[in-house]
């Protein structure tokens, strides 16, 4: 049998979580049994294209115009001609863009990705989107909560859905002892959106700085955000205590040195970086919103805080300064509870699996 021809579309690459794990799973496709095709509609690095695929490097500034419209129909052309089994999409206007080619094009197997609670959506996009959805085929999950948001939000029949746990690389996130004392505490995440919430990240450092004025803070991302942030950093008297790495490529790595990772995200899917962190032996601190409980359980496996509470932050920061005992224990946890779910092997058996059920 010819391998299948699967084609994903994003809006761009670029070295965030969503992004990483379409690299990754392109990556890790076998080619006797599938050949992939990367659709992109706006400007990306080049340099994260998976070698193994053809990339369409379109770009489709405005899907709701003559020249939208025009790419398309293309796209619709493209399907046909190339006999595309598959079609995957994620985030917002690739859904819309991909999702209508994929329907009038009448692609066997239509896939929409559901990675983050939809904390983006207005009411007027909810309405398009939910036009789109009722001509997909299917939907991937990254995360429980995820998969009841949307069944619930757009109507969708659960059947159609399915959870697929993220890709992750175990042997290259070696376990590391962080039990000697604290020094470093960070977060990964890109300066790009306000969700993430870097700012409370620096607003709970403020606090702690107070009593343990010893400790660098490490924001490991970058951003249009970065200027903001830095400069609220100055106003509450901490910009000499905070790094900020930039884009780092090897933050498994980087990981190494943080003793204490921070999540503080408003709305989450299902965090690459909190998964970094259960993987490398750095405790956890998450904002109990999203998936952060699927990952974290309280006292166990990390530390749950409210969202938008830069003080609950910091005490928990705190809690964990103060006891190392307990810190390490919760490092141990949270690497077996993550051994035991997430890996490559796995991420790759599930979509194979899934993919065959919804081929004809």
């Amino acid at each position: 049998m010819q391998p299948v021809k699967v084609l994903y579309c994003i809006d761009n690459l670029l070295r965030g979580g969503t992004e990483l794990q379409l690299i990754g799973l392109i990556e890790r496709l076998d080619p006797k049994e599938y050949t992939p095709y990367l659709l992109t509609i706006r400007p990306s690095d080049p340099a994260l294209t998976p070698s193994n695929c053809q990339h369409l490097a379109w770009q489709v500034p405005k899907l709701f115009s003559p020249s939208g419209l025009v790419a398309l129909f293309k796209l619709v052309k493209f399907l046909r001609k190339e006999r595309i089994s598959i079609v995957q999409t994620f985030f917002q206007d690739s859904t819309l863009f991909a999702g209508a080619a994929a329907y009038l094009a009448r692609t066997p197997v239509r896939i929409a990705c559901f990675r983050d609670l939809g904390f983006w959506h207005s009411k007027k996009q909810a309405i398009i989107l939910k036009k789109i959805y009722q001509g997909m085929t299917g939907f991937i999950c990254n995360a429980d909560i995820v998969l009841k948001h949307f069944s619930k939000q757009f109507s969708i029949e659960p059947e159609k859905m399915r959870v697929l746990r993220n890709g992750i690389e175990v042997d290259a996130l070696p376990y590391v002892d962080h039990s000697h004392s604290y020094s470093n505490i960070g977060i990964v995440g890109n300066m790009t959106r306000q969700v993430k919430r870097t700012d409370l990240f620096i607003k709970a450092a403020a606090i702690v700085n107070q009593h343990y004025p010893d400790i660098t803070w490490h924001i490991i991302g970058d951003g249009h955000m970065r200027a903001d942030l830095e400069q609220l950093a100055k106003n509450l008297g901490v910009l000499d205590k905070l790094h900020f790495a930039g884009r780092v490529n090897n933050v498994a790595g980087y990981l190494e040195k943080i003793d204490i990772g921070i999540i503080c995200s408003d709305s989450e899917g299902l965090s690459n970086a909190l998964l970094e962190y259960m993987f490398k032996g750095v405790a956890a601190i998450a904002t109990d919103v999203g998936g952060n409980p699927e990952l974290i359980e309280h006292e166990q496996t990390g530390l749950l805080v409210p969202p938008d509470d830069a003080k609950a932050l910091s005490d928990a920061i705190v809690r964990l300064i103060s006891d190392s005992n307990f810190k390490n224990k919760l490092a141990i946890n949270a690497r077996q509870k993550a051994s035991q779910d997430y890996s490559w092997r796995k991420c790759i058996a599930a979509h194979r699996h899934y993919y065959s059920n919804l081929l004809p």
